[in-house]
């Protein structure tokens, strides 16, 4: 007996459900941290406004004035590039947009999983990262084949309502995998990355892989 993919949907739907919900958790995540991430952006900008009052009450050569002026450096990287962290880690980012390597939105993606050695460059990827990675890509093409089977029938074979009924499915479907998928676009670029980096004799950890390998040796 043959059964069509929406039947079998239907059968098992608790198990559907199930998943279907697990892969939108990355959704959720993805939304709160970009709130998060506005609202540093405020607190940067309202912080730089407080470093340029402070410097006028304070004499010029004294090691306060110069610690305000590292300050304002560090501040205006954070402004200029969206990514707050410490003044050396920022030289490094800074290097590898000198490179060419990374334009400023790949380098919020991928820098907490670097941090400066010397004059190179430790790339730290844990089991959780990579099963992160492995979540990304997997729930996001279940998203999309999901799309697919729901509503991709109707706006292939449907007319007016219906095509436009499957269109609006589908893309309600394939807006949450682009947004849980991120990450393992963030996997791809920091893969990019480190395989530039090889190259220019800059990583300081060579054996350190960003994902597991399957491949027998």
């Amino acid at each position: 007996m043959e059964f069509s993919i929406p039947e079998i949907l239907e059968k098992n739907t608790f198990t559907f459900a199930f998943a279907l919900a697990f892969a939108l958790i990355g959704v959720s995540i993805k939304v709160v941290t970009g709130l998060i991430s506005f609202y540093e952006e405020v607190i940067i900008k309202r912080y730089f406004k407080r470093l340029n009052s402070l410097k006028e009450h304070v004499n010029e050569s004294t090691r306060v004035c110069d610690y305000l002026e590292k300050l304002k450096e560090n501040e205006v990287f954070r402004l200029a590039s969206g990514i707050k962290s410490s003044p050396e880690k920022n030289d490094m980012l800074m290097e590898i947009y000198l490179l060419g390597l990374a334009d400023n939105r790949e380098l919020k993606r991928i820098k907490q999983y670097l941090k400066p050695s010397g004059k190179k460059i430790h790339i730290n990827v844990n089991w959780f990262d990579k099963l992160q990675f492995l979540y990304s890509l997997v729930a996001a093409l279940f998203l999309i084949a999901t799309g697919a089977i729901l509503g991709g029938a109707s706006f292939v074979q449907g007319t007016g309502a219906g095509s436009i009924a499957g269109l609006v499915v589908m893309t309600m479907f394939v807006i949450p995998a682009a947004i849980v998928g991120s990450d393992f676009r963030t996997h791809n670029t920091l893969k990019r990355v480190r395989l530039s980096l090889l190259e220019k004799g800059l990583i300081a950890n060579e054996k350190t892989k960003i994902m597991w390998s399957f491949r027998r040796k």
